[in-house]
C-alpha cells in the first residue's frame, strides 16, 4: 500500500486523546444557559465568525480538486482536513477557543511533547527536527516514518487572538521537499520552514 494510511481517516482520530488532554484547558465550570451552552466567560460554541476564519484559511493554496475538504464544529473546536491522495499529503487546522483567554502555562501544556506523541500516535516513529518562533508564530518541524516511508510534518500555532488559537499542521513525504516548502510559503511566509528564518 503505498499511500499514507493517515491521508483519509487516521489524522482527526488520532487527535481525539489530544482533545481530551486540552478540554481542561478549553473548558471552564458552569451551566448550560437558554440562549445555548456557555462556560464562566461566554458561549463555547465557536461563533460564524470563527467558521468563516477556519473555512477561508489558506483556501487559496487548496485549489486543485486533489484537495479533499471536510470540517466538523464542535464546543471549544473547529477542525478542518484536507487530503490529497495523489501528493500522498494532508493538511489539518484546528480553531480552538479559550473563552477565558489563555497563558504560556496553558500553551506550554497543550503543545508538550506528550501531546505531540499522541498526535503522531499512529506513525511507526516521530522526531522533533526543529522549533522556532516570531513574535506570535511558532513551528514545530517533525520527521515521520509510517509503513516504511518517510514524511516531513510543519505545525505551527498562531496566537491569533487574546481568546482563540490557530493550529496547521502539514505533512508530506520527505521525497517532496520542494512542494512542501512551496505550500508552507504560500501560508505563512514569514515562517515557513525554522531554517528559513535565520538570519542570513
Amino acid at each position: 500500500m503505498d499511500r499514507m494510511r493517515f491521508s483519509t481517516h487516521l489524522l482527526p482520530r488520532s487527535l481525539v486523546l489530544l482533545a481530551l488532554i486540552g478540554g481542561q484547558l478549553l473548558a471552564a465550570c458552569g451551566p448550560r444557559q437558554a440562549d445555548g451552552p456557555r462556560d464562566e466567560c461566554g458561549l463555547i460554541e465557536p461563533t460564524p465568525a470563527d467558521l468563516r476564519f477556519s473555512l477561508g484559511f489558506g483556501e487559496t493554496s487548496f485549489t486543485s480538486d486533489d484537495w479533499v475538504k471536510t470540517y466538523t464544529v464542535e464546543p471549544y473546536k473547529i477542525s478542518l482536513t484536507r487530503n490529497n491522495d495523489p501528493l500522498r499529503a494532508v493538511s489539518y487546522l484546528e480553531y480552538l477557543v479559550f473563552n477565558c483567554g489563555y497563558g504560556q502555562a496553558d500553551m506550554d501544556s497543550y503543545f508538550s511533547d506528550e501531546s505531540f506523541d499522541i498526535i503522531f500516535a499512529e506513525y511507526e516513529s516521530h522526531a522533533l527536527k526543529d522549533f522556532c518562533e516570531i513574535r506570535d508564530l511558532a513551528l514545530y518541524e517533525y520527521d515521520l516514518v509510517d509503513e516504511g516511508t518517510d514524511y516531513s510534518s510543519r505545525y505551527w500555532v498562531k496566537q491569533a487572538t487574546e481568546t482563540r488559537l490557530l493550529v496547521f499542521m502539514l505533512v508530506f513525504p520527505s521525497s517532496s521537499p520542494d512542494v512542501l516548502d512551496a505550500y508552507s510559503a504560500q501560508i505563512f511566509p514569514d515562517l515557513s520552514a525554522c531554517q528559513a528564518s535565520l538570519p542570513q
